[in-house]
């Protein structure tokens, strides 16, 4: 049997999800190595040939990680997406709508291929069941809190603040779901006042480098709008009255 450790998985998982026509993959038992094959090549007679996916395994992949998306205006358009012929397209060019859902529908069908190539190992005898389900056990589906761009954001500032941070609050259209890449993304970010006045500009400023990093992950523009928790009770700007009213707590 092969040893679990010298296969290159990423590498099965992508034999397995290629269709490309006059191209045949096979992997090589004794040392868990990929081929490919042109139409009329002779692989090696102790080649395992990998036959592809099917497109149904695919589909179900979509499937699924639309039912787990909570961005809501993402999850209505690709669930839009995915019903009747032209599915993958359309899928696919709903995604690029979408930066920060983009980058997790990769990982999610990432850990799929991987576990779909440790159930083929297991069901071509070249791996026990033990070593398959402990490859498996590596790649389970990514936990869709872990891609919620306003928790993550909160979090880098909880850790800039320590205890100064008091609240984090979406407001605008993301808190409403209708935000999407095209949105900016609006927090509150209430700092303990007493006996500090806040000074919105410098805040901002000190914050500049943790927006900076979320943005040039997702694509997404982070406006902020600093205040001191005794403002916010009894605000009278009329932005920080409104972003109160719509407010979704965040952290």
């Amino acid at each position: 049997m092969l040893d679990p450790a010298r296969l290159d998985l990423s590498a099965l998982a992508a034999a397995l999800e290629d269709r490309t026509p006059g191209v045949t993959w096979y992997l090589d038992p004794d040392d868990g190595e990929v081929h490919g094959v042109a139409t009329g090549g002779a692989p090696h007679p102790r080649w395992v040939e990998i036959h592809p996916v099917t497109s149904r395994e695919s589909y179900r992949d979509m499937s699924d990680f639309t039912a787990g998306v909570q961005h809501r205006r993402a999850a209505a358009l690709l669930d839009r997406a995915i019903d009747g012929r032209g599915a993958f397209r359309r899928f696919k060019n709903t995604l690029f709508e979408f930066p920060e859902v983009r980058d997790q529908w990769y990982r999610f069908r990432d850990a799929r291929s991987r576990r779909r190539a440790a159930d083929w190992l297991a069901a071509a005898g070249l791996i026990g069941e033990d070593d398959a389900e402990r490859l498996r056990a590596r790649h389970p589906d990514p936990d869709p809190s872990n891609d919620d761009v306003p928790a993550a954001v909160a979090d880098d500032l909880a850790a800039l603040y320590g205890p100064r941070l008091r609240q984090v609050l979406l407001f605008g259209s993301w808190a409403s779901g209708h935000g999407s890449v095209e949105s900016t993304l609006d927090l509150l970010v209430v700092l303990d006042d007493e006996g500090v006045p806040i000074l919105p500009w410098e805040e901002v400023r000190a914050m500049d480098e943790v927006l900076w990093q979320h943005t040039s992950r997702t694509g997404l523009t982070i406006s902020v709008l600093p205040v001191g928790q005794h403002e916010l009770a009894r605000a009278a700007d009329p932005t920080v009255v409104r972003a109160r009213a719509e407010a979704v707590r965040v952290r």
